[in-house]
């Protein structure tokens, strides 16, 4: 194989005791890719933001609030479309929101987005100066405007300045069974408002028994690699930490996968004081993310019988 995947699983480091328990880009594919794992009509779904919001809905799936959304000059709030094509028919548009929400932060995430690229944390308090900036960015696409979540006290307790979320793998096996394969928790740092690692974030892994944190928090390779035992802007321990509501997460995990039974999906959840939340599934899930955490995918059962499905 190429050596990326030598580099981006850190298989370089003294603490990875056997490479063959981690998936090869070829296995990875072999599952993302199969059409008896990923089914384009549920991708579908899990793809458009708007989409994946109604179907939660009309299925009662926790999931944060949509007060408006937009396919570029085109805007749409309490079932009412408007044209916007000037920066201050913009601004009475989010400023109406506001008020009419008694918000006073909106997320904008692009409707087809992934990654966290893109996004907006758009603030009541200097409106103006931000919808001067990212005007020319929501009229070129679309996007959904939910409400930002209020994240649970004791997560605020190690970073609040993002909603730090957990990455949720489920597969479904050939008995069309529903399972929890994996779980690592996202954390932001610094100045950023997203979790993602592709946002400078890191990703630790989260016992399924316990609920527990365990190990070491990892960046992604491309963002330094960097390894942390305590959150770096709190310094709040992370091995053992306590995240609540987790097997409550893992129950609506189960609940989204047999909404949308694509056979394998990533789904990120956030918690809040009053429990899970699902955010959003991801048709193609960052396995190698789970394979680092989790100390190589190769020794979870599940994908053994996935990967052996597939090769029959």
């Amino acid at each position: 194989m190429l050596p990326t995947d030598y580099f981006r699983k850190y298989l370089y480091r003294k603490d990875v005791v056997n490479y063959k328990n981690y998936l090869s880009l070829k296995e990875f594919y072999q599952i993302v890719g199969s059409q008896k794992m990923v089914f384009p009509e549920i991708t579908a779904i899990l793809a458009n933001k708007l989409s994946f919001y109604n179907h939660c809905v009309n299925l009662n799936i926790p999931t944060p609030t949509l007060l408006s959304y937009n396919f570029n000059t085109r805007w749409f709030y309490n079932n009412i479309g408007y044209t916007l094509n000037t920066k201050e028919s913009v601004l009475q548009f989010f400023a109406h929101v506001f008020k009419d929400s008694q918000n006073d932060f909106l997320f904008l995430k692009p409707t087809l987005g992934q990654g966290g690229q893109g996004c907006f944390l758009l603030k009541k308090e200097n409106l103006d100066s931000q919808i001067e900036n990212i005007y020319p960015a929501l009229i070129a696409n679309s996007y959904v405007h939910q409400d930002y979540i209020e994240q649970h006290d004791s997560i605020n307790s190690i970073f609040r300045n993002s909603v730090n979320t957990i990455r949720i793998d489920t597969y479904i096996d050939a008995n069309n069974e529903a399972h929890v394969l994996s779980a690592l928790m996202r954390f932001g740092m610094g100045n950023t408002f997203t979790d993602n690692t592709h946002t400078g974030g890191f990703y630790i892994s989260l016992n399924l028994e316990s609920g527990k944190l365990q190990g070491v928090g990892r960046q992604d390779v491309v963002e330094g690699g960097k390894e942390v035992t305590h959150h770096p802007d709190s310094q709040v321990a992370l091995d053992g930490f306590q995240i609540p509501f987790h097997k409550e997460a893992f129950e609506l995990a189960l609940q989204a996968v047999n909404a949308m039974p694509n056979r394998i999906v990533g789904w990120d959840v956030a918690i809040t004081n009053q429990g899970p939340l699902l955010i959003e599934g991801n048709e193609v899930p960052s396995l190698h993310v789970t394979d680092v955490a989790c100390g190589g995918y190769l020794n979870n059962k599940l994908i053994k019988e996935a990967l052996l499905e597939l090769k029959n």
